[in-house]
């Protein structure tokens, strides 16, 4: 390509570096010297008044070559070496406008590649190695190293939790899908959050994923409110509530995690308390509070099970004796309440989450071992089978080590019942009613004789089946969990 040819130039990046004294210049995807900023021109000796595009075109080539990257930097994206200038035959001009009788300048160059735009920026600069960096800048108060290893981590975690998160969120179920839409709306916005679920590694990432989507840089300090008085309270949230006691003009905002908030002592209820009513809304707080003791030791026979509002609602209208709350916090909590759905309670959810955690896992196993040039095993039928039965105690948290377990004794690219953690595989559903006539003693009958097994099984299995359809009032979803098979099994039996 000549330079005539060449395509039009990045205006605006050009802009950006013609504002700096930098000697920088620009090459595009075709090797071409499309650029130089004024300061790279003046030092090369050509002439600063005419137009940059002249400019260009009176550099020698031997100097385009120079100014050249090395090929490798399409896979590298950046390359530094050292490169002369030399003086051009039959010509005065001395790189940097030397006097001297010297014919050559030798420089340290370097260039980035701009991603995939093409163009590869380069500079002349000092040539400084990590190893002649000073350890007070490289590990002292905001060190080189120590900050981008900071700031690594910080992504690493902030990425992890919003992966584990949404799998959290995956499924098809009503529930699900509600859970998506309070989310959502909750990342939306900067308010106090209640979050009602048992306090797990589940439940504290959806919380840090909401904080970090809906006041992104606020600094968050975690605290587990079963273990907080008031006077270690203030300890540990001292950093945030230092950060908003400035005064008014240099005031900033700050989260509270709080997990386990309904086991909180009163007289640290009260401080937290207090500290809303002092500081409004620079403080937020975001409480995990489990519903599971109150809903359990207080729901009534014959009401349904919702497994989203009604936990909520009981909470709510009960006093701090029963819910270990106090009434202005339990206030606050229910400005965006969400509460996250049993796994026992989303059971046709639970194929596509197991799915989902599998291939989390095996991503993370495959960065730990620096390779990816496999497949995620799949699930088979009978695993599928046995995590729709198996009633979770655990929830979410017991199903992600159940897939990494899996995924640990695989051999082969198919995940079996047998590869599933024991206490999973040798789950058994237990007999769900008793006998309608009283048990008799065993008696010998040598006249004993069906025309089909088979028929009988049948028979029996489609009579268990319309028990839970009519107790379930036809909610398919709710006779599978009654029968202890998965969703997609019973419709598979039901057209049958």
């Amino acid at each position: 390509m000549t330079r005539s040819s060449r395509p039009s130039r990045p205006r605006s990046l050009i802009k950006q570096l013609d504002a700096s004294t930098a000697r920088v210049w620009i090459i595009d995807a075709a090797g071409d010297l499309i650029h130089l900023s004024p300061a790279m021109a003046e030092w090369l000796g050509e002439s600063t008044e005419t137009d940059d595009s002249q400019t260009v075109e009176t550099i020698a080539e031997h100097w385009v070559d120079a100014l050249r990257p090395a090929p490798s930097i399409r896979f590298r994206g950046h390359h530094t070496r050292r490169i002369t200038l030399s003086k051009p035959p039959g010509s005065s001009k001395n790189p940097g406008g030397s006097s001297q009788c010297d014919t050559a300048s030798t420089e340290v160059a370097h260039w980035v590649s701009l991603g995939d735009s093409g163009y590869t920026v380069g500079c002349i600069g000092e040539f400084l190695r990590d190893a002649d960096v000073p350890l007070s800048d490289w590990l002292g108060e905001g060190g080189l190293r120590q900050e981008s290893l900071l700031s690594e981590l910080i992504a690493k975690h902030q990425s992890s939790n919003a992966r584990n998160a949404d799998i959290l969120l995956a499924g098809e179920s009503d529930a699900a899908e509600l859970l998506r839409h309070r989310v959502n709306a909750a990342t939306s916005m900067r308010c106090h959050l209640g979050l009602f679920a048992p306090t797990n590694s589940s439940s504290r990432e959806l919380a840090l994923r909401l904080h970090d989507a809906s006041a992104p840089g606020e600094p968050i300090t975690i605290v587990d409110g079963a273990l907080m008085d008031a006077e270690l309270l203030e300890a540990y949230a001292a950093p945030a509530i230092h950060s908003i006691s400035q005064e008014d003009g240099h005031r900033s905002n700050a989260t509270l995690l709080i997990e386990r908030l309904d086991e909180m002592p009163d007289d640290a209820q009260l401080k937290l308390t207090q500290w809303v009513d002092v500081f409004g809304d620079h403080l937020r707080l975001i409480g995990l509070l489990d519903p599971a003791r109150v809903a359990d030791n207080h729901s009534q026979p014959g009401e349904p099970d919702d497994p989203l509002d009604a936990q909520i609602a009981e909470l709510t209208h009960m006093p701090q004796a029963v819910t270990g709350i106090a009434k202005p916090l339990m206030n606050l909590m229910r400005a965006m309440p969400i509460s996250i759905p049993r796994l026992r309670d989303r059971r046709e959810d639970i194929p596509a989450l197991a799915l989902a955690l599998l291939r989390e896992a095996h991503r993370a196993s495959q960065s730990q071992k620096r390779t990816s040039d496999s497949d995620p095993p799949r699930l088979g039928r009978d695993a599928i089978d046995a995590l729709t039965m198996y009633p979770w105690p655990n929830d979410f948290d017991e199903l992600a080590e159940a897939m990494t377990s899996a995924l640990s004794r695989v051999v082969g690219d198919r995940i079996g019942r047998e590869h599933l953690p024991l206490v999973i595989r040798s789950f058994r559903v237990g007999p769900s009613a008793t006998s309608e006539r009283e048990s008799e003693p065993e008696k010998a009958d040598n006249n004993f004789r069906i025309d089909s097994l088979d028929d009988a099984v049948q028979k029996y299995e489609r009579e268990l089946i319309d028990r839970a359809m009519d107790a379930s009032q036809g909610n398919k979803a709710e006779a599978a969990r009654r029968l202890g098979i998965s969703r997609a099994r019973l419709l598979r039996k039901l057209d049958g």
